[in-house]
């Protein structure tokens, strides 16, 4: 015990810094990327009222507070429509960045702490976009170029050497939120009635991630690789099955609270078809397939040695005669005579 606590100082001693940095600043931090003013920062979740017309075929949000109508827009948050621009940018990211960490994610090294601070920093930025934006919204290709910005952003910096204990701590996270969010998206209605117990739920499985990678970093950063990956293949099969009224639904209504969403999302309910809970629990079924497979073909450590000294060794040692050592393989050649170097250059071979 006391020598796993020792592994955990440096991370520890890494987190809180940050922490505290967060913490000094986030009294002037807004709520909304697209506050429209200074008091936007005060914005306060309420729970409207939806009032149907006699004849029920026109209905409206009413602001329990100010008794005022709450305008209502599309919510489609991104995702676009069928097979649109917006659907298949989506599709091909959930497959370029799922399909690597599912099947060789402890290998990849650098690309997965980098595909961890993207896939959660795209998360951050979608989910802070759709929860502030108004009734007439931003287009669906503006969000999701947004969102592609903030995956690029994160990927960047998990390539870089400051970005490794990050990286992994974000993948930990990822790997049990996504098996959390699964689990969660299981039941209709989510998985118990209480929204708020829902995100109470999730913060158990995104600590025994963080924990999982930081105690056992082998075993732990491949299962949280497999459970990010088959999430985000899982979301691509579901996206080519069920368009945006399957997992792609689910996500915004697990995620989004927006007010000017309440009609289209909330008051709507979530109801899985068979096939999305069938694709949500393949995928959870998946999760120690994939990390088996890693664990049996990927015999070393996360980090590896640098390539460019391993192979310049390498070269050496294969040039090496045998009973030579390698001081006297780097020694400079003897100098040649002048009539020595006539002989060599005359000589008929």
């Amino acid at each position: 015990m006391a020598e796993s606590f020792r592994t955990l100082i440096p991370h520890i001693l890494t987190i809180l810094p940050c922490l505290l940095l967060f913490l000094a600043l986030v009294s002037d931090v807004h709520a909304s990327p697209l506050a429209p003013d200074l008091a936007a920062h005060h914005w306060k979740r309420v729970t409207p009222v939806v009032v149907t017309s006699d004849v029920g075929d026109n209905s409206s949000v009413i602001n329990p507070i100010t008794n005022q109508p709450i305008p209502q827009g599309a919510a489609t948050d991104g995702g676009g429509t069928d097979l649109s621009i917006p659907a298949i940018i989506w599709l091909a990211y959930v497959f370029v960045t799922g399909v690597p960490l599912a099947l060789a994610g402890f290998r990849l090294y650098r690309v997965t702490t980098g595909l961890g601070i993207g896939v959660g920093l795209t998360l951050c930025v979608w989910a802070a976009f759709v929860n502030t934006v108004g009734a007439d919204g931003i287009s669906d290709l503006v969000l999701t170029v947004i969102s592609m910005g903030g995956f690029l952003v994160g990927f960047i910096c998990g390539l870089l050497d400051f970005g490794r204990t990050p990286g992994i701590l974000v993948v930990g996270l990822l790997g049990g939120l996504s098996v959390g969010v699964r689990v969660v998206l299981l039941r209709p209605g989510l998985l118990v009635p209480n929204y708020l117990v829902n995100w109470i739920v999730l913060v158990p499985f995104m600590l025994v991630g963080v924990a999982f990678v930081l105690l056992k970093q082998r075993p732990g950063i491949m299962s949280c690789c497999a459970a990010i990956g088959t999430f985000l293949i899982g979301l691509g099969v579901d996206l080519l099955l069920e368009k945006q009224s399957g997992w792609s639904f689910a996500l915004r209504f697990l995620f989004d609270r927006n007010n000017s969403h309440f009609l289209a999302i909330v008051h709507k309910g979530y109801n899985p078809t068979i096939m999305t809970q069938i694709i949500l629990g393949a995928s959870i079924g998946a999760i120690p397939i994939f990390a088996f497979a890693q664990y049996k073909v990927f015999k070393g450590p996360f980090k590896r040695q640098s390539a460019d000294s391993d192979s310049e060794t390498a070269s050496l040692a294969g040039e090496q005669e045998p009973g030579t050592s390698m001081t006297e393989l780097l020694k400079p050649p003897p100098r040649m005579s002048r009539m020595q170097l006539l002989k060599s250059r005359f000589s008929v071979a």
